[in-house]
């Protein structure tokens, strides 16, 4: 049995030597040995750099000798301080509520609310809003495997979810659109970027070695990361409560 960790490099680098049944020092030697450039210039594979990193690893060290029964997901946020995830991370139909709360005890104090409070009554007019509230495929909670991510979040193609939640980013969207005023920097300047550490031993959720080993290799060689060093957490039900959550002053 092995745990999958990608909190940092080391952590990874550890955690991948462990479900090979190899040494830390061995697996940094392959990083050294292979130049993924030159490897798809001369080889040509039809597959991407995490599946070719992933496949000669393995050519050398075989397959996994310890299977993975616990895996760490990265949950990235911007909330209110001293907000609490001891209760886990809820999906969007049970998070919702909370967030037009929080939106109002933000902006109590502002002629904003009252109207905040009409939106939340008679719909908001943003499309990505509607979109993700009408189906539970899109509520989540979601996750990131690599931890880092979070700091690359637009070189990477992905929402900069340290910077503003999608869903509350689409409320002051719709706000915008309706009364002609801006009020997401307001809401930003109120909220601390977090970053929410929990596990899951859910057979299903042990995925995301390819992307981990991949992570490791572009870390190494202090590449720039692409979106297939990480993989996604994606549930329709509560993530199991944090180990921790942390400001960004740690997170960044």
């Amino acid at each position: 049995m092995a745990y999958l960790d990608c909190e940092t490099v080391e952590s990874t680098i550890s955690c991948i030597a462990e479900i090979y049944g190899v040494q830390p020092g061995q697996i940094n030697a392959f990083f050294d040995r292979f130049d993924i450039e030159q490897h798809f210039e001369s080889r040509r594979p039809e597959r991407d750099g995490a599946y070719e990193t992933k496949r000669l690893l393995e050519d050398l060290f075989g397959q996994p000798k310890n299977p993975i029964t616990r895996t760490y997901w990265f949950h990235l946020t911007r909330v209110p301080e001293g907000t609490s995830f001891q209760g886990g991370i809820l999906p969007l139909n049970e998070a919702l509520p909370r967030i037009w709360e929080m939106l109002y005890k933000l902006l109590s104090k502002t002629k904003h609310v009252s109207r905040l409070r009409e939106m939340a009554l008679n719909g908001v007019a943003d499309f990505q809003y509607t979109f993700k509230t009408a189906d539970s495929l899109h509520w989540g909670p979601y996750a990131m495997l690599v931890k880092d991510i979070g700091v690359c979040a637009e070189s990477v193609g992905n929402h900069d979810y340290l910077r503003i939640p999608e869903i509350v980013e689409d409320i002051c969207n719709g706000y915008e659109k309706l009364y002609s005023e801006n009020i997401q920097s307001l809401v930003e300047a109120s909220l601390v970027p977090t970053v929410v550490k929990f596990w899951s031993e859910d057979p299903e959720d042990q995925y995301g070695l390819e992307s981990a080993i991949y992570y490791a290799y572009l870390v190494h060689h202090k590449m720039e990361l692409t979106s297939s060093a990480n993989t996604c957490f994606v549930t329709a039900r509560p993530a199991p409560c944090c180990v921790k959550s942390e400001s960004a002053s740690a997170a960044r």
